[in-house]
């Protein structure tokens, strides 16, 4: 670049800038810094992005030399020329002229996919320039078309090429018209790579809700592979899978034809557990999840859902390493047959299946004495515990004597499965909330036969079609509502996890916020007492949001916030949310890097966009779903409060200061607290030494007539002195509520800090 800047200043010729960059010993470096800077090269690593890009007189200058170096090495035979060292540092290469000159050149041999050596022949030469070739912003499809066709190209041999170099994807499918060519080209991108790159794994997630890690493994997407395979044809299909075969790494391919055999029924199930049987075949054993189901889908469900757990358990027999991928191959074989059930989450499938887990346990639910000491597992609102008591006191740990007895390993066991299963369902359930999945009246009469699942599931409202709502009833086959009605539940009953959105419209939060109290119940997460986000009528008919705009926030914490809630980092677009039930992809616009550790002064949110998932258009705010766009922006508000540059919990965030206004107005009664009243944003204490102000965003308290007084809180792990109706409940808000009850009875106040101010 300090030649580029010479060659600015009139310092340097235009031939002495390109002795330098192709007629030196050290060339090749040169070429490869200076085709990094070009406009169109790649980025596909977080340095890249910082990398300045070149002017256009710049660009003339440097890819002037990039011209005579192609025009040299693409007339080239099996020997390498002068410049083929130089060719093969070239970053970047544009237009379609070069693209038919590199296919007609690689003749009849197909493209090598070796991307860690280049060799020095002409095969591997020509595939490298594939790969770094791309088209620019004045090709169109119309001219690619012409030009292959008069260069002698088929439209199979611009599938491969783009196989290999993705960029030109978009357009060779509308220049051969096969519609679906993208998605089964980042389909079987997603199934035979391995090193994909973030800018492939961001287009991946446009078209499946399966993490592009997960294809690695061995994962499948039925609904995707039935979309491409219904678009493309069994003709069209092959062609695009023979092509694959160049860009697949070591069995990848090979493994992608099983799982395609599988789920087109060209495997049969009887045929596959044998040889899994036989053979121990992990690929078959990804594979034997998606055959579909036979006639009695219930009975082949159970046989298979068995053959995998006992698939399962003879592998305790051998080593670490080998026991470790079998368990990942069996996961994966469970979430393929979850999906080809239509559960679309093993754990589903795993609540319905697993009876003999919940009958297993009833053995360790009941009290038993084993020497002496009175031993069982309880099952709360809180995670499952084991109690053991003895002569009346419950022990606080497990005698030495009793650690290795059988009955107490197993109990220990079981235990441990009782508490991933509660922690798996607490986040299912959330994640079948926000995604308004549906629940049949069978299947909730299933959960309710499992005392882990119930316990979360019964403390949620549920709301059946027609807009009847109600807590889940002890039967499991009715709903009760807030007031106690009951209404019966039949078998083919559609039911979900009601959102606020649903309280919303149907006119019904407060009743079940008051049930809540009245029953004193907690929630496994967030639900009644939610935060609703409603588009505004301005915004309804923009694909933006400016509500945050302004809002200063500190990058690396943001991203770790997010990722938790499944935001991923683009390296073009920066944070996004693809969210596959509603078709849309949110982007979170920033003036900041999201990959640098810090950054010399916070940088300020700009907005939050929404657009299509398969097109990336802009979407209107009014096309979103209200779920999905509550839950984007609930997302969003939790990053501008708990990642703010100053620390302090934004005014912004009025769903959350509603929420706390309505859980002061339902818990003051029950405190028998009646000198509390709530105006605004703000709790009004009338005590007996003042009257107090106290903010239910910050918790700040001002004297009436006085100044701010300052009341230290002391946090603390142990909760449960204030009853909050979620377990997740917000720090901020039990300290509120904390200062209120403190200040309503002022005059017990012993603290002489807090008396001094007064």
């Amino acid at each position: 670049m300090e030649y580029v800047k010479l060659w600015g200043l009139g310092l340097m010729s235009d031939n002495d800038f390109w002795r330098e960059m192709i007629g030196r010993e050290d060339s090749p470096s040169m070429v490869d810094g200076l085709t990094c800077h070009l406009p169109l090269a790649p980025k596909r690593y977080a340095a890249d992005k910082e990398k300045p890009l070149l002017l256009p007189e710049e660009c003339t200058l440097v890819n002037t030399a990039v011209d005579r170096i192609l025009e040299i090495e693409l007339k080239r035979g099996d020997t390498p020329t002068v410049v083929s060292e130089l060719a093969k540092e070239i970053n970047v290469i544009t237009g379609i002229d070069y693209l038919i000159k590199i296919l007609v050149g690689l003749g009849k041999d197909k493209p090598t996919n070796n991307l860690y050596s280049i060799g020095d022949s002409k095969r591997s030469m020509f595939s490298r320039l594939l790969r770094v070739c791309c088209p620019t912003e004045e090709d169109t499809p119309l001219q690619l078309k012409k030009k292959a066709e008069e260069a002698g190209i088929s439209d199979e041999r611009l599938v491969e090429a783009a196989m290999f170099s993705p960029r030109w994807l978009e357009m060779v499918e509308q220049a051969i018209g096969w519609k679906g060519l993208t998605s089964a080209a980042y389909y079987f991108l997603a199934h035979t790579g391995e090193n994909l790159d973030n800018n492939v794994k961001s287009h991946i997630s446009r078209y499946t809700s399966v993490a592009p890690e997960d294809f690695s493994d061995g994962a499948f997407d039925t609904v995707w592979f039935h979309e491409i395979y219904r678009q493309l044809g069994k003709k069209r299909f092959e062609i695009v899978y023979d092509a694959a075969k160049y860009i697949a790494e070591g069995n990848r391919h090979t493994r992608a034809r099983k799982l395609s055999d599988a789920v087109l029924g060209i495997l049969k199930a009887k045929d596959v557990m044998k040889e899994i049987t036989d053979k121990r075949n992990k690929d078959l054993v990804v594979a034997y999840g998606l055959i579909p189901l036979g006639r009695n889908r219930i009975k082949d469900l159970r046989q298979r859902y068995a053959f995998l757990n006992k698939f399962l358990k003879e592998s305790k027999q051998f080593g670490a390493q080998r026991q470790a991928s079998e368990s990942r191959a069996v996961k994966l074989a469970l979430d393929n047959l979850a999906r080809t059930a239509g559960f679309g989450d093993s754990t589903r499938l795993t609540w319905s299946m697993e009876a003999d887990l919940v009958k297993e346990a009833a053995e360790y639910l009941s009290p038993q004495v084993v020497d002496g000491v009175t031993a069982y597992i309880s099952i709360g609102e809180d995670m499952p515990e084991i109690v053991l008591e003895s002569k009346g006191k419950r022990l606080q740990s497990i005698p030495s004597r009793l650690k290795k007895d059988k009955y107490i390993e197993r109990m220990r066991e079981v235990h441990k499965q009782l508490k991933e299963q509660h922690v798996r369902g607490r986040s299912l359930l959330e994640k079948a909330m926000v995604e308004s999945s549906w629940f049949t009246g069978e299947e909730i009469s299933q959960l309710s036969e499992n005392p882990v699942i119930w316990k979360l599931f019964s403390r949620l409202v549920l709301v059946k079609d027609g807009g009847v709502f109600g807590f889940p009833g002890d039967d499991g086959h009715s709903l009760v509502s807030a007031h106690g009605e009951v209404v019966e539940i039949l078998g083919g009953d559609i039911v979900r996890i009601a959102h606020p959105h649903d309280f919303f419209m149907a006119g019904v939060w407060s009743e079940y916020q008051s049930a809540l109290f009245d029953r004193q119940w907690r929630q496994p997460f967030k639900q009644v007492f939610r935060e609703l986000y409603v588009p505004t009528e301005e915004e309804k008919e923009k694909s933006v949001s400016m509500r945050y705009s302004g809002n200063q926030i500190m990058p690396a914490r943001a991203v770790g916030i997010l990722k938790k809630r499944q935001w991923t980092v683009d390296y073009e677009n920066g944070l996004q949310k693809v969210c596959f039930h509603g078709d849309v992809t949110a982007v979170m616009y920033a003036l900041a890097d999201w990959f640098s550790p810090s950054d010399i002064e916070a940088p300020t949110l700009e907005y939050v966009a929404f657009y299509d998932r398969r097109s990336f258009k802009d979407k209107r705010i009014a096309d979103v779903l209200p779920v999905v766009f509550s839950e984007i922006m609930r997302d969003v508000d939790l990053a501008v409060s708990v990642a703010h540059a100053g620390g302090v919990d934004p005014e912004a965030s009025h769903s959350t200061i509603e929420m706390r206004r309505v859980i002061v107005e339902h818990a003051m009664p029950m405190f028998g607290i009646s000198n509390v009243k709530v105006a605004g944003n703000f709790a009004k204490v009338s005590g007996k030494l003042g009257n107090y102000n106290i903010h239910l965003g910050s918790g700040v308290i001002h004297k009436e007539g006085g100044a701010h007084i300052a009341v230290l809180p002391v946090h603390s792990q142990s909760r449960g002195r204030i009853f909050l109706p979620f377990l997740d409940e917000d720090p901020k808000t039990a300290e509120i509520i904390s200062k209120i009850l403190l200040f309503a009875e002022d005059d017990k106040i012993k603290d002489p800090s807090i008396l001094s101010q007064i």
